[in-house]
């Protein structure tokens, strides 16, 4: 299986001051020792110049006294793991890309470059951690770590597609590990103090100081790769999913075989013999007893038929010990789990007692108010509404409550008159109504009374003469209302200039003065018509002279050739603008009495009881969720038990999950189908106990209910819930036999192929990822030498565990059609990982880099060889699938 991204390994990268060192000879102290010619340059005067060579030291292991807490980024195995794969190397991920060869005392020559940081990984007695920060490492753990290649432990990892974007540098230990073993592993310096190698393959022991230390433990032996290696397919046994069965109430014992739950592909059960079939048959005749009643063999159809016996699926319990005995299985499962599924129950039910409380007080108020709407409520409509008052505030309409819609606000009603005060105050009684004037309590009268609007209130007080009366009586234009025109229209009062111009005395003048003046004020006039501004206050300073006298021809004269001259300032919209500040219109007082009649009987139909469907019980059955269609009935249960019943075959019967299982070799892969029949028996003997046992413990349950629908856990990736295997009982045709499609879910109709494999793989690899991809076919026939299309890939279904190594894949697949398809198991991601030796399956080349490791002595071609590619396994489904049955 090809990585997600294209690596690329350098073994090593460092700072290029290196390029400054001319040879790998050491100063005492242990460094690198280089030197730059530096040539001093002088402008003024040019040409002045000074050379001189300055030689330094580079910085080495030696002036290294630890590392900064967070340069180890990442480790593998993780502090603490207890099942590493003992086949591949423990990493470190260091923050700085150059760090394992920053200060290393020596000059790479070509591809190699040893590092000045090593991990060393060894046992807790060969690598012993002191206290100041020091470890002790001994020789068996020295010679496993050969400085001499220490090279190949560290390489830059680079994404080929990003260069240089992700780059990460590892420090690799090339311990082969052991299994079952704890081990301790450190990042320690590679060169002592003066730069000289730490240890050698002689070297006894050695005490470094310890830059970093974590501790884990390996697995069992072997890894994925070499597990998935040894899997070998082979057709199931012809007896794997059958067991031998005994009935012995005859003589002699009648020998038959039965199908478990997973069963040979393609198989069936024979009929039982006749003899066997009779003695059932007697067996399960009810006993009746006149004085006291007597238990019998259970009648698994009970529950959802009145007579099973005349159902095809009913009659194999009368019939078959073989049903029987499953059914009976599934009985002692539900026996065995009843807490488990009572409890689960007891959850769905949830509020049940609290729901049936609420439809008994619904029920019990339905009544009461039915009644008392059929013998006390008044039959007038506004005297209703005078009942219904209190009430408004608590109704709710899309815009607010009904009483805000109706009182208050531009409505005469006040809202207090609604109020259950209200209703008390006016409640007939001596001390109310005794000194009352005839109808002065009656609801209905102040009702309609309070909803009439307010007469305006007059414009004077009485005895007192309004300005706008005497205006009339003295025939003067009132000038507020003038203003308020004006405003009102976006122009001048027409009508009074023109009769200011019409009386304006014209006697006095000659007839050219008295023409000049009538074409300059038509002129104006007619703009002012037309909503124009004019000279209005030049003009009626003509028509009206401030000073009160008559203006002489002179003057009369030049005011006209002002205005002839367009001198004169248009100022109309100034005073339109000033008039608005002083036009104050009375205050609006906007009224809309409520139809009382129309109020009334929409109040009375939203609230009347006697309806059909009253309010109140949609109000009341919407917070409750899962009543069937008879609301106001006593909630009944029908448990959905989200339980996958072939657990409770595994934990109490778990030989009949698969017959023979236990028969499997080491490493087999085989494949087998469900078994519709054994599911439908199996489910019906728990649910005959589960329904009985509810019961018992007061959950009521729903008349033919089916709690436990589900056998096989059937995934279903759109909902992320799990589908059920079959149909309730009360459902199924009274012609179909057991193990029918009509008793089945879309989900769950027909067989299914189901791939088991008994191996540790999984139990070591419990991610590992295992689905059908159909093979190409040339001709109709599988071409198994063509690449397949992994898109196309099936996933199981369901899967499960009979023990902890043998587990099964079940698909949603014609048994038939498997032969088909491949089986494919892929490795589970984690991370990058790197194989301490050769393995099988690996190239020749990639061998090389580990058994020649002095010519590919650098950790690029380690890094490369090492690198551990995840895992597809494909087994091909011919192989594991008849031909026929």
């Amino acid at each position: 299986m090809a990585t997600q991204v294209k690596l690329d390994f350098v073994g090593w990268t460092r700072s290029a001051v290196y390029s400054a060192v001319p040879s790998a000879l050491l100063s005492p102290e242990g460094r690198l020792r280089g030197h730059v010619d530096v040539t001093l340059r002088n402008q003024l005067p040019p040409g002045d110049t000074v050379s001189h060579t300055i030689d330094f030291d580079v910085v080495g292991p030696g002036d290294i006294l630890g590392l900064k807490a967070g340069t180890v980024l990442h480790m593998v195995p993780p502090p603490g793991t207890i099942d590493f794969e003992e086949t591949k190397c423990v990493y470190a991920e260091l923050s700085g890309v150059d760090l394992p060869w920053r200060y290393t005392p020596e000059l790479a020559i070509g591809r190699t470059l040893r590092p000045w940081l090593v991990l060393v990984v060894g046992t807790e007695t060969e690598v012993q951690l002191n206290a100041g920060g020091t470890v002790t490492l001994q020789n068996d753990v020295l010679a496993a770590h050969d400085l001499s290649l220490s090279a190949r432990w560290a390489h830059v990892q680079d994404d080929v597609a990003h260069p240089g974007e992700r780059m990460v540098t590892r420090l690799l230990s090339p311990r082969n590990l052991e299994a079952r073993t704890t081990y301790v592993a450190v990042v320690v310096p590679a060169f002592n103090a003066v730069g000289v190698q730490a240890w050698n393959a002689a070297t006894p022991s050695v005490t470094l100081p310890v830059f970093h230390a974590w501790s884990f433990i390996t697995a069992e032996e072997g890894d994925f790769p070499t597990l998935a290696a040894r899997l070998k397919a082979g057709l199931a046994d012809p007896d794997l999913g059958r067991a031998q069965i005994a009935y012995t109430p005859i003589e002699p014992d009648a020998l038959m075989t039965g199908r478990g739950a997973l069963a040979p592909i393609g198989s069936a059960d024979v009929a039982v013999a006749g003899d066997v079939a009779a003695d059932v048959a007697e067996l399960t005749i009810p006993v009746v007893d006149p004085l006291r009643p007597v238990v019998g063999l259970p009648d698994y159809g009970a529950a959802w038929t009145d007579d099973s016996g005349a159902t095809a699926w009913g009659a194999a319990f009368l019939e078959d010990p073989r049903a029987r005995g499953i059914g009976g299985l599934g009985l002692r499962a539900g026996i065995e789990e009843q807490d488990l599924l009572a409890d689960a129950a007891a959850k769905q039910a949830g509020a049940l007692d609290e729901a049936a409380q609420r439809i008994r007080h619904l029920t019990a108020g339905l009544g009461s108010a039915r009644s008392l709407w059929a013998r006390r409520l008044p039959i007038d409509p506004i005297r209703r509404l005078a009942v219904f008052g209190p009430a408004l505030g608590r109704m709710v309409t899309d815009t607010g409550t009904v009483l805000r819609r109706v009182a208050g606000g531009d409505r005469p009603l006040p809202p207090a008159l609604f109020s259950s005060a209200a209703r008390r105050a006016l409640r007939p009684g001596p001390a109310r109504t005794a000194g009352a004037a005839k109808g002065a309590a009656d609801p209905a009268l102040i009702l309609v009374t309070a909803n009439a609007c307010p007469i305006p209130p007059e414009r004077a007080p009485k005895g007192l003469v309004h300005a706008d009366d005497l205006a009339k009586q003295t025939g003067i234009r009132n000038i507020d209302d003038a203003v308020c025109k004006g405003v009102g229209a976006g122009r001048v009062p027409v009508e009074r200039l023109e009769k200011l111009i019409d009386g304006f005395d014209r006697s006095p003048y000659r007839p050219g003065t008295v023409a000049l003046f009538d074409q300059i004020t038509r002129n104006l006039l007619e703009r002012a018509r037309n909503g124009e501004p004019i000279p209005l206050l030049d003009l009626l300073a003509i028509l009206d002279p401030p000073t009160g006298r008559t203006l002489d021809e002179r003057d009369l004269l030049v005011a006209l050739r002002f205005l002839l001259g367009e001198k004169g300032h248009s100022d109309t919209d100034s005073l339109l603008d000033l008039g608005a500040t002083l036009c104050i219109g009375p205050p609006e007082r906007p009224c809309r009495p409520v139809d009382l009649d129309a109020l009334a009987t929409a109040v009375a139909d939203a609230i009347d009881p006697t309806v059909d469907r009253p309010f109140m019980v949609d109000r009341v059955i919407s917070g409750i969720i899962g009543l069937d269609d008879q609301p106001l009935t006593p909630p009944e249960l029908c448990p959905d038990l989200d339980i996958p019943a072939w657990q409770f075959l595994r934990d109490h019967n778990s030989n009949w999950l698969l017959p023979g299982a236990g028969s499997l070799d080491e490493d087999d892969v085989v494949a087998v189908e469900t078994n519709p029949a054994f599911v439908d028996a199996f489910l019906l003997g728990v649910n005959t106990q589960i329904v009985s046992e509810l019961r018992f413990r007061n959950i009521p349950i729903r008349s033919r209910c089916t709690p436990l629908r589900q056998f096989w856990a059937r995934t279903n990736p759109a909902t992320e819930t799990y589908d059920d295997d079959i149909r309730g009982v009360h459902l199924w045709p009274d012609s179909s036999p057991l193990g029918s499609i009509t008793h089945q879910t879309p989900a769950a109709a027909s067989a299914d192929l189901v791939v088991v494999f008994r191996t540790p793989l999984f139990r070591r690899y419990p991610q590992t990822l295992v689905y059908l991809t159909p093979a190409p076919l040339v001709g109709g026939t599988p071409d198994w030498a063509a690449e397949p299309v992994f898109a196309n890939r099936l996933m199981p279904s369901f899967q499960g565990a009979i023990t902890p190594d043998i587990v099964f894949f079940g698909f949603d697949l014609d048994p038939s059609l498997g032969r088909r398809h491949w089986v494919v198991l892929e490795e589970p991601p984690h991370g990058f990982q790197f194989f301490s030796g050769p393995v099988e399956g690996m190239s020749a080349a990639r061998r090389e880099v580990f058994t020649k490791p002095l010519l590919h002595n650098d950790g690029a071609a380690f890094g490369d060889a090492a690198f551990a590619d995840p895992y597809r396994v494909m087994i091909r489904g011919q192989s594991l699938i008849p031909v026929g049955p």
